[in-house]
């Protein structure tokens, strides 16, 4: 199989740098415009209570790409990309010498 959202493995399997751009283009415009579609598919009782509690209101569908990839798809879009989206990393260090820091994505949570 090939993961869409995931731009290394769709840079391996196809080698074509635009793939990833591209499919994020359509997932971003799939969401703005059948955003109430989608709502509706995922809308429960249940599903309102857990994916409510302390985070933003679940009526709100919304896409939030992080900095890094609004930077890359904003250049994209203007011709001035050229390799492929990579994303940030950034180490997390447990502050005991004895475990090595583990490599997390540098952007915000997954929303």
């Amino acid at each position: 199989g090939l993961q869409l959202l995931n731009p290394k493995m769709i840079m391996e399997k196809t080698g074509d740098k635009d793939l990833f751009a591209i499919i994020m283009a359509a997932v971003v415009r799939g969401v703005d415009k059948y955003g109430d579609l989608m709502r509706l598919a995922i809308a429960s009782p249940g599903n309102d209570f857990r994916l409510g509690a302390m985070e933003a209101p679940p009526a709100v569908m919304s896409t939030y790409l992080g900095t890094a990839l609004t930077d890359f798809l904003t250049k994209y879009a203007a011709g001035e990309a050229t390799e492929g989206y990579v994303p940030a990393k950034m180490e997390l260090p447990f502050g005991v010498a004895s475990i090595k820091p583990m490599a997390i994505p540098a952007e915000d949570r997954n929303r």
